[in-house]
């Protein structure tokens, strides 16, 4: 195989730093290099490849259109050494699988799926990292997990990544038992009573959004920003609040009967949940195991 003449593994490292970053001094110092440095790397790799990958403004460096195939390709590159150096020394076989799971499936369906696979294989581990969708997808991007669970990540997001549908779940309006506002619809009470809207970097808060401006509630301002299940379901418990959030992470608390939900009368609020992952396993790897069995669990409860 005929590899550019100069072309080196910090070149890549360096492209990819700046195009997860945004920033060349953000890139410089996660690297811990100089912004200089840094630069000088990016340029020599468009020298090499004869063409501008980015797109360098006051505060930004914006990937161009070259930059976006080039980096499809960098990313599939590194993921492949990375995953023949664990090969090699024998990591790739420890029977740890990194999951980055959402709070969507964080509540019922994951751990159904994580028991499974430890009642047929319990020599394998589950290491779960939790937490908001960016920062799962970098730890994807980085190797820290080896699939994410949980929403389907936004358009801009999904460079070099993969998504697989697993199910589709709706946004819900969910209140403490014996709340004052039943039986009446959410259009009708959600100016009586205050709200906790998921966070602004939260994939569902833009259907929150729309939804409300279809209401003409645009302008509203809500009391608390969470989809934190402790958090909100606190509030929740001592107060007449009532919350927007994804059904997977109030489904335990709906079986018991501790929440209810208030009928929003769209059938928009729904959004699809799966697997996010940025290259395949082999068919007969733990990770591959899990995949299969996150597909039989959402056939199973959701068809």
């Amino acid at each position: 195989m005929n590899m550019l003449n100069g072309l080196k593994l910090r070149h890549l490292e360096a492209f990819l730093a700046v195009s997860q970053s945004g920033t060349i001094s953000a890139a410089a110092r996660a690297r811990n290099v100089s912004q200089p440095a840094l630069s000088k790397t990016i340029g020599e790799l468009e020298a090499l490849l004869g063409t501008p990958l980015l797109e360098r403004t006051a505060r930004r460096a914006v990937l161009t259109p070259a930059g976006e195939s080039f980096r499809v390709h960098a990313l599939t590159a590194l993921q492949s050494l990375e995953t023949g150096m664990r090969n090699l020394s024998g990591k790739g076989t420890s029977g740890l699988i990194k999951v980055g799971v959402l709070p969507s499936v964080a509540g019922d369906f994951f751990p159904s799926v994580a028991l499974e696979l430890h009642h047929s294989r319990p020599d394998l581990r589950i290491g779960v990292i939790t937490g908001p969708n960016g920062y799962l997808l970098e730890k994807l991007r980085s190797g820290g997990v080896d699939l994410v669970v949980g929403r389907m990540p936004s358009a801009k997001n999904m460079p070099g990544l993969s998504f697989e549908h697993l199910y589709d779940e709706p946004v819900v309006l969910v209140a403490r038992r014996h709340h004052p506002a039943l039986p009446c619809t959410a259009p009708d009470v959600l100016t009586s009573y205050p709200l906790i809207v998921p966070n602004p970097g939260a994939i569902i808060r833009q259907k929150v959004d729309q939804y409300l401006a279809a209401q003409g509630l645009s302008g509203l301002v809500p009391a608390f920003e969470a989809v934190a299940l402790p958090v909100a379901l606190s509030l929740i418990e001592q107060s007449d609040m009532l919350w927007f959030i994804s059904r997977g992470v109030v489904e335990r608390e709906l079986k018991r009967g501790t929440l209810i939900t208030l009928d929003l009368k769209a059938d928009y609020m729904a959004g699809a949940v799966g697997i996010t992952r940025k290259f395949d396993f082999d068919k007969n790897s733990p990770t591959e195991l899990l995949v299969r069995l996150l597909h039989k669990q959402a056939e199973q409860v959701h068809t």
